[in-house]
């Protein structure tokens, strides 16, 4: 891996831009973050943040995206504020399709998906995973009994 700087900041760049990260990285040194082995958790945290962001009732998709780094894509299990689990999938670096659920027993959440300047509310059960697409149309939902779950 080489670094350089180039005013004030440190550019980092792999063999191939499959490995590059570069944007992510010079945001954070940039503004003063140091990495540490106490970095190492929150890394995977801001990550997370990139693709989605959470309010107790706001579910923000995709909104800092790379897309020119991360065209293609799938994440599963990102934990969001208010229980729900999000599941979702990019191609072009366009929403393709996310899943949500709620993992507390009993509960209904109001939330509002946010994506590119559409906002939809829908209403959440627990027990419950639904898939919306690009559109945020939810096109199906099953109950999670129905879904087998690794066992680790």
């Amino acid at each position: 891996m080489n670094t350089s700087r180039s005013k004030g900041l440190i550019l980092i760049w792999g063999p191939s831009d499959t490995t590059n990260i570069c944007a992510f990285l010079v945001l954070m040194i940039s503004h003063g973050c140091s990495f540490s082995s106490a970095s190492g958790s929150r890394f995977p945290a801001a990550v997370s943040e990139m693709l989605v962001q959470s309010t107790m009732t706001d579910l923000y998709l995709l909104p800092a995206l790379p897309r020119d780094k991360w065209a293609k894509g799938c994440v599963k299990g990102l934990q969001a504020r208010g229980g729900n689990t999000v599941n979702i999938c990019w191609d072009k670096g366009d929403l393709q399709e996310v899943g949500l659920w709620l993992k507390k027993d009993g509960s209904c959440s109001l939330q509002r998906l946010h994506y590119r300047g559409t906002t939809v509310t829908t209403s959440l059960s627990s027990g419950i995973i639904y898939t919306f697409n690009s559109q945020l149309q939810c096109i199906k939902s099953f109950s999670l009994s129905e879904v087998a779950f690794p066992r680790v």
